[in-house]
């Protein structure tokens, strides 16, 4: 699986990409650190798997996340935040799942494989659309 981090912390970048490195099957494709960088990546690369960092200098992740789920539907965006308050903002602004920065490698590597890409219109294997959040939100696993 191909994957792109946005992210502007360089200690958090490197941990992501030592999670990524350690795989055969999981290739980094590219980072940003801002999300208007996150979106030229997004279109140039076409990455499966977005991990997306909700607070970024400039263009927020939310912002980003739908502007790249607006043109590539495919691609999963994983929102990483350690503030719970923004779970289900990150799913009314289109984000496949939400993770916490304190999420375990294994938590992380797993989120990203349920991340493979689907067709339009179809469940991404992240959202569990049976349960729904206060505000009909989907309720993410996490």
């Amino acid at each position: 699986m191909r994957i792109l981090i946005v992210e502007d912390s360089n200690e958090y970048r490197r941990y992501l990409r030592r999670i990524l490195l350690e795989q055969e099957d999981l290739f980094l494709e590219g980072e940003a650190t801002d999300g208007e960088a996150g979106i030229l990546l997004a279109q140039q690369l076409r990455p499966d798997v977005i991990l997306m960092d909700i607070h970024l200098p400039g263009m927020d992740g939310l912002d980003a996340t739908r502007r790249i789920k607006e043109q590539l539907a495919r691609t999963a965006v994983i929102i990483l935040s350690n503030d719970e308050a923004y779970h289900d903002a990150a799913a009314d602004w289109g984000a496949d799942a939400f993770l916490s920065k304190h999420s375990s490698s294994s938590e992380i590597r797993a989120a990203i494989r349920r991340g493979q890409p689907v067709e339009p219109g179809s469940p991404s294997g992240l959202v569990d659309s049976e349960r729904k959040c206060e505000r009909g939100a989907p309720h993410f696993h996490f």
